[in-house]
């Protein structure tokens, strides 16, 4: 949890910065202290990405802050297909998750129970899962049957 918070920590603060930079640039092109006709359009570009770095990266992480602080997370199991090479992202059934890159995790092959947050799908908890051998188990249809006393 910890690495989640200085995480989010660092995407809200490169969020204002970047901000901060929309805002100085607009006020150098309010004042026409602009050089050059390309730097003109910084302002328009730097806010387009901002507001998509908002809205994809930062926005969901502050969603998740709720449920985070009150431990509601949400549960998979599956298989992990991959994981990068930088050890912060895992595939798992085709579905990607965001985990502290710090944390030792299973081989790829392997099936594992996972608990994330609703938005962002950053993973809390990795615990690995045994196969159960079934094959001896009562069928199933007997263990439903009904038998009526007639």
């Amino acid at each position: 949890m910890k690495y989640y918070i200085a995480n989010l920590a660092v995407h809200v603060v490169v969020t204002l910065i970047m901000i901060v930079a929309v805002i100085v640039f607009s006020n150098r092109n309010r004042k026409r202290k602009t050089r050059y006709v390309v730097s003109y359009f910084i302002p328009s570009v730097l806010a387009v990405i901002t507001a998509l770095y908002a809205f994809y990266i930062t926005a969901p992480r502050l969603l998740d802050l709720s449920d985070v602080a009150t431990q509601n997370y949400y549960s998979y199991t599956g298989v992990i297909d991959e994981r990068s090479l930088l050890n912060n992202t895992l595939v798992i059934d085709g579905d990607t998750y965001y985990i502290n890159p710090l944390r030792e995790l299973p081989d790829e092959g392997s099936k594992v129970r996972i608990r994330y947050t609703r938005f962002c799908n950053y993973v809390i908890s990795v615990e690995s899962v045994e196969e159960v051998d079934i094959s001896g188990a009562i069928d199933e249809e007997m263990e439903t049957a009904v038998e009526i006393p007639g």
